[in-house]
């Protein structure tokens, strides 16, 4: 076969095409090397030094020195503990919550399209935003939430969340589930709209409560959509930062510290960035473990 007066290669591909690939292909490869690659691997040797972050000239290998300063840290093992509270409340919050109301809309009842733009709405502003707003609800003095309960009589004294040991905590969780939940509840949403409605109007048919088809047919069939809702919400739980620093700074007494939180003090006010970057090596080695738990999870019920 002759091409423009010459033959073709045997694969019938030109030179050209390879080059004009390569070059479509080169601006993807160079953003990844430059904004993922080269950054991760610069963090996971980072922590294997003793480094403040700003020459080159001060780094001091240390092998595996910060993390077995790690093990033997009990700031690094409240926050981490509490990541993992905090991991682990939110995604059974979130999952429960964003299921709910995926229920609620998934009604035909008049309105429940502008309830889900009302209810979404909160995932689209900045944690940061949301922190600053809940903190100003949860003061002590003047505070909504409080102002509210005094009115119903609930309380005498105000509370101050933020303050207390008892309730901060709780009190950044329940923020972070009013901001999620909207998210969850799409995905969920949207799995309720594959659900076979042949197998519901069969069970619908054979008597079936609506609870009963909530458990034996619509649960069953969003098992995927589930399996990946609580990995993200999970993942998103382990290297939460943003609205733990915006409303409580890790405080009080660090009941709320987190391994976000920790790690950025350790880099950016006491410069240790090789103690913060074995820090950040944890978090995503703990994420990296969720996620091969799941697809185990998964292959197992396959």
């Amino acid at each position: 076969m002759l091409i423009f007066g010459r033959s073709a290669p045997p694969n019938g591909r030109r030179p050209t095409d390879s080059l004009l690939g390569v070059s479509m292909v080169a601006p993807a490869i160079l953003m990844f090397l430059g904004l993922v690659a080269v950054p991760v691997l610069g963090v996971i040797v980072a922590s294997f030094t003793e480094w403040t972050g700003f020459s080159l000239t001060q780094i001091r290998w240390l092998g595996l020195g910060n993390y077995v300063n790690l093990f033997g840290d009990e700031t690094f093992r409240q926050a981490f503990i509490h990541t993992v509270v905090f991991a682990a409340s939110t995604a059974l919050l979130l999952n429960a919550v964003g299921f709910a109301l995926a229920l609620l809309i998934s009604t035909r009842v008049r309105g429940t399209g502008l309830l889900k733009g009302i209810l979404f709405l909160p995932v689209l502003l900045s944690p940061v935003v949301v922190g600053l707003m809940w903190s100003s609800l949860l003061r002590g003095v003047g505070g909504g939430l409080n102002v509210l309960l005094e009115k119903l009589g609930i309380i005498t004294q105000p509370i101050f969340w933020l303050g207390d040991q008892r309730f901060a905590l709780a009190a950044v969780i329940l923020a972070t589930v009013w901001q999620f939940a909207g998210y969850d509840m799409i995905l969920y949403f949207a799995g309720l709209q594959n659900v076979p409605k042949s197998l519901l109007d069969s069970a619908e048919l054979d008597g079936a409560s609506y609870f009963a088809r909530l458990v034996h047919v619509i649960l069953p069939s969003l098992y995927s959509v589930i399996s990946v809702v609580v990995l993200l919400n999970i993942i998103g739980g382990v290297r939460i930062f943003d609205i733990v620093y915006v409303m409580t700074r890790g405080g009080p007494s660090r009941k709320t510290e987190v391994l976000g939180t920790y790690m950025y003090e350790q880099a950016f006010q006491l410069n240790a960035m090789g103690y913060a970057s074995a820090i950040a090596v944890t978090v995503v080695l703990m994420a990296v473990g969720v996620s091969i738990l799941r697809l185990r999870v998964l292959k197992r019920v396959g």
